[in-house]
């Protein structure tokens, strides 16, 4: 799962990757940032071929199918799992054809934690959920491997929104969750937004965990935890207790 992350400077994304230096559009849709607690629903900044330029657009988190009657949908599509890409009659016409990256310098994820606590006088096990920041270990920029739908409503303004693929997690995100979003490589960026490129079965050999050892993981306040909390502190290192 991928339900938050940080998004902080488009400029730091531009100097590390060379296919996004000249990126149509990147003044406005880097307006909004920096963004250190990006959630479901909220209209972030992704990278996709447009009308066969590659642009910088805002776009909702959280796939509306072009084809829906409404804007709104009435299922989870914030993510959407690897494995079953192929085979899913919502997110297969969109993996063919209509594949996005979603920049960004961490994300987040919830880890389950066991603590003693005391109820009534007695003491007893509470699980505590401990918000914990991943990035890779040099603070590069990473790209998420996404999907992208534009839905028109009757008068043909468009809503273009998105989804982030999740996989099977890597060593340092097991101990974590059970799942973390694609990551992809930079070797690999120009062929995942190439929109006439249709050979899925290459495509899928791409969704894999990012190597963990380029990873690292610490835990983080948990202001995180509420999206209204938009700071520096929620990707800050969370203090030890004294």
């Amino acid at each position: 799962m991928c339900g938050r992350y940080a998004f902080i400077s488009g400029r730091n994304v531009q100097k590390t990757y060379d296919l996004f230096r000249n990126i149509q559009n990147a003044a406005e849709a880097f307006k909004s940032l920096p963004r250190y607690n990006a959630a479901p629903m909220q209209r972030l900044p992704v990278f996709a071929v447009r009308d066969n330029v590659l642009t910088a657009e805002i776009m909702q988190w959280w796939l509306v199918p072009h084809w829906s009657k409404t804007n709104k949908t009435e299922f989870s599509t914030f993510n959407a799992k690897a494995e079953t890409l192929e085979k899913s009659k919502l997110y297969s016409p969109y993996f063919k054809g209509s594949r996005c990256l979603v920049p960004a310098d961490a994300f987040y994820e919830w880890k389950k934690t066991t603590a003693t606590g005391d109820k009534d006088g007695k003491k007893q096990e509470v699980v505590e959920k401990q918000p914990m920041c991943i990035r890779l270990n040099d603070e590069a920029p990473i790209l998420f491997a996404g999907l992208f739908s534009v839905w028109k409503d009757p008068e043909g303004k468009e809503l273009p929104t998105f989804t982030i693929i999740t996989t099977q997690p890597n060593e340092l995100m097991a101990s974590i969750h059970n799942r973390m979003p694609v990551i992809l490589p930079e070797k690999h960026f120009e062929q995942w937004l190439d929109r006439d490129f249709k050979d899925t079965e290459k495509l899928q050999k791409l969704l894999v965990p990012y190597p963990a050892g380029t990873m690292k993981a610490y835990r983080v306040s948990r202001l995180v935890s509420n999206s209204r909390n938009d700071s520096p502190e929620c990707l800050e290192p969370e203090k030890a207790n004294t």
